[in-house]
């Protein structure tokens, strides 16, 4: 993987580039940073953010895994009704889901939507400065348990922003992205 050439495109197009990909379920690397959800009462760390190497799949077909996962169960004619979502999925020509997210409230604002297989090299910043191993502990404990569901999966949307590199397709894509001061 470390072979494969590398693209440079700002993360402005990168929405333009998701779509060209298709609904093809598929595997995904990526680097990330991202600004920790955690309580925000005594936290000494608010606005920390986490930068991870991440992989996982797009274009996966949740309603299709939920009822899979309820049959193999032993629960038959399964059925499942997806709840409500603060974001709308885009669609390709033939009226597809693709990976690609927009927000209800702000259509300019685009996700990328992913179900998260493995997260690694976990590294945490405060004002750019790397936390300490006593440091992150400490952050930690303002983070709230994630709560799941029976059957179902977790899925993660990342904002453009919180891209920093991806690959699709066996082509590295590093996205430009000025607003990020460290890497």
């Amino acid at each position: 993987m470390n072979n494969l050439p590398t693209r440079q495109i700002p993360v402005e197009i990168l929405p333009n580039y998701l779509r060209t990909l298709g609904i093809e379920c598929r595997f995904i690397s990526m680097l990330t940073e991202v600004e920790v959800d955690a309580r925000k009462t005594n936290n000494p760390f608010v606005g920390a953010v986490k930068r991870s190497r991440r992989n996982g799949l797009v274009n996966v077909n949740f309603v299709r895994g939920v009822i899979r996962r309820m049959k193999e169960a032993g629960i038959e004619q399964p059925v499942y009704v997806p709840g409500k979502t603060w974001y709308i999925h885009e669609h390709d020509n033939e009226g597809n889901a693709l990976a690609l997210c927009q927000s209800k409230k702000d259509n300019s604002k685009k996700y990328l939507q992913y179900f998260p297989w493995k997260s690694y090299d976990n590294t945490y910043y405060h004002n750019g400065i790397q936390l300490t191993d006593k440091e992150v502990e400490v952050l930690k404990t303002f983070i709230p348990p994630v709560s799941s569901k029976p059957f179902k999966r977790s899925v993660i949307t990342l904002s453009m922003d919180s891209i920093l590199k991806i690959t699709f397709r066996n082509i590295n894509t590093e996205v430009l992205n000025l607003d990020k001061l460290f890497l």
